[in-house]
């Protein structure tokens, strides 16, 4: 649960990312690229509160705007649906 009242969902669209990487470089722990053509991978949908600034300067470095990153109700599981 977070301290804030809310978590952070994150996705990324494959089909407008350029490569650049600095997401990868912003937050590893989140984001990877796939090693044939350098495209974003996400390896974390519901990253960890301490990640959430790394995150969010990821989404906004991003040249393509690849990068969705959404405030959602902390009491929200990743399945979507109400405890």
């Amino acid at each position: 649960m977070s301290n804030n009242g809310f978590k952070l969902r994150v996705s990324v669209d494959q089909d407008v990312c350029v490569g650049a990487g600095l997401c990868v470089l912003s937050s590893s722990e989140v984001f990877d690229q796939r090693d044939e053509d350098g495209v974003v991978k996400l390896l974390q949908a519901y990253p960890d509160e301490s990640l959430y600034e790394k995150v969010l300067g990821a989404s906004r470095k991003c040249p393509a705007k690849a990068i969705k990153v959404e405030k959602i109700a902390d009491d929200v599981d990743p399945q979507g649906t109400q405890p």
